[in-house]
């Protein structure tokens, strides 16, 4: 299921482009425009499903129909000063680098390293790059346009152990906090943050806010990102918090 909000994208205001997979396209990305004037800020849900920060890069995808509207290309090409880029990426980065399903996963880290594949679906070669490779391409791109970035590490998973929401503070959390220091941009810990709130919560209390595969989000744990990001908002320098409604 995918779920992609294009609209009209009026130069005369900032833009607010939400990047990412489906805990951001169908999860907390899908409600952002709740808590702003959209008269002053133009929110853009640019999240695809089923995308790892490789595929959402490249374009390079398992499902093509989706490829128009979505993926790197087309936000880039928009950019402009004033802008604001979140981007959150990680739980798909962790699929096979090359396989017949979706051919779609990193290399883990943030450094140089590459590898070269067969790509199943283009049926042509493909050098595959590091997690923070992708990042730091985003980030580079977007900052030559003028744009602000804040990179997100990845919203947690219903997945628990004595207690303790798994976290990835040791692998995608970390490299997205490593790349924002590299790169100079903002970094949002959702993984923390929430994972904080649902410890507090507990396992069961926690249920509700996920869907049967404990990774996608229902309305309410939807929410509970989208409220997330914009009490970071307010805390923050942004100038886009001038656009909050709430």
């Amino acid at each position: 299921m995918c779920f992609i909000l294009i609209s009209f994208v009026k130069p005369d205001k900032p833009t607010i482009y939400l990047v990412g997979d489906s805990t951001v396209a169908g999860g907390w990305g899908k409600l952002m425009y709740r808590y702003f004037d959209t008269s002053k800020v133009s929110i853009q849900n640019r999240a695809v499903s089923g995308t790892s920060s490789r595929t959402f890069y490249t374009g390079v995808f398992h499902d093509p129909s989706q490829v128009k509207n979505g993926m790197w290309k087309p936000v880039a090409t928009q950019l402009k000063r004033g802008d604001v880029v979140f981007i959150q990426f990680g739980h798909n980065d962790d699929s096979p680098v090359n396989d017949t399903l979706r051919s779609r996963g990193s290399m883990r880290g943030i450094g140089n390293d590459s590898t070269v594949i067969q790509n199943h679906f283009t049926k042509s070669k493909e050098v595959v790059h590091t997690y923070g490779w992708y990042l730091s391409r985003m980030v580079d791109e977007a900052k030559a346009k003028g744009a602000t970035v804040v990179i997100c590490s990845p919203v947690p998973k219903d997945k628990w152990k004595d207690g303790k929401i798994d976290r990835v503070n040791e692998s995608y959390g970390k490299w997205g906090k490593e790349v924002a220091e590299k790169k100079k941009a903002l970094f949002l810990d959702l993984n923390n943050i929430i994972g904080d709130r649902y410890e507090k919560q507990g396992q069961e209390a926690t249920a509700k806010y996920f869907i049967n595969d404990h990774v996608h989000p229902t309305t309410e744990g939807a929410q509970v990102g989208a409220l997330t990001v914009v009490n970071y908002i307010k805390a923050s320098n942004l100038k886009i918090k001038d656009y909050l409604t709430q």
